[in-house]
């Protein structure tokens, strides 16, 4: 695999233009076989392959906070653009964590995703593209053991259906924990402008939670410099978690997306206290 830790190397040669990633076609093969035989795919593999097909190498700092063994909640910044698809944020991360762990530790990290792409009112997609990305995001969850949750922002008629995802994640927590495994999640849950978003209501009590299955935070900030990837890793740490309930979801929320926002480059939007 050629995605080395490469935070000390100063001299390597920046590219100008702004790359588009591609998955490579034994990926997306992998993808559909494992699709249509109802199997399982490892993602730290398959993340692995896609990078080692990305134009440039990425810059990774902080490779060192990543656990070499035991669980932990992988919390990112939701970083897209035109070329870079969200799911390459998955990729990335989780195939710079393998990088990392221990031979006898798990290196998949099973991420929360979204469960449909969603359009608004009178827009033909929401009649073609959100049922299509519904089904195929439900099969691509299955093959690598990820939680698919209603998108952002809630709909009304989705509540029952996001607390069953609710539930499930935090099932899936407490059985990660136990295995030392890891699980992902970009709180903000939705393409925004700019590097980092304001996660919805909700997000804190919904970490407290995973963090309470016994999975402390791992933060990772992504953004691009010069056209090339930057993924930067924090220390592991628990947050706060206040006995008051009008305060967990704002407080927890703002710990988290404040560790995320210490690991993007300088002059990024931090989330603010309300």
């Amino acid at each position: 695999m050629v995605l080395p830790n490469i935070e000390d190397d100063q001299e390597q040669e920046r590219p100008s233009e702004t790359p588009q990633y591609r998955l490579p076609a034994r990926v997306v093969g992998r993808v559909l076989w494992a699709t249509a035989s109802r199997r399982t795919c490892p993602f730290a593999r398959d993340a692995r392959d896609a990078m080692d097909a990305t134009p440039t190498p990425p810059q990774i700092l902080g490779l060192g906070h990543v656990p070499t063994e035991g669980a932990c909640l992988v919390t990112c910044n939701h970083y897209t653009r035109p070329g870079f698809g969200a799911w390459w944020t998955a990729l990335s991360i989780s195939a710079a964590i393998s990088m990392r762990r221990s031979e006898a530790a798990p290196a998949d990290v099973h991420w929360v995703m979204t469960a449909a792409w969603r359009y608004p009112k009178g827009d033909w997609r929401r009649h073609f593209v959100t049922p299509l990305t519904r089904w195929a995001f439900a099969r691509a969850a299955r093959v690598y053991g990820f939680i698919t949750m209603p998108p952002m922002p809630p709909s009304p008629d989705e509540v029952t259906t996001r607390a069953s995802a609710v539930l499930r994640t935090v099932r899936l927590a407490q059985q990660l924990a136990a295995q030392g495994g890891l699980l992902g999640l970009a709180p903000v849950g939705r393409d925004t402008p700019g590097l980092l978003g304001s996660p919805p209501a909700g997000a804190g009590d919904f970490i407290a939670l995973l963090v309470a299955s016994g999975l402390p935070i791992l933060p990772v900030g992504l953004a691009e410099e010069a056209g090339r990837l930057r993924i930067s890793f924090g220390a592991l740490f628990v947050p706060e978690i206040p006995r008051q309930r009008a305060e967990r979801d704002r407080r927890v929320a703002h710990q988290v997306m404040q560790a995320i926002a210490a690991q993007l480059p300088s002059r990024a939007a931090e989330p603010g206290e309300s």
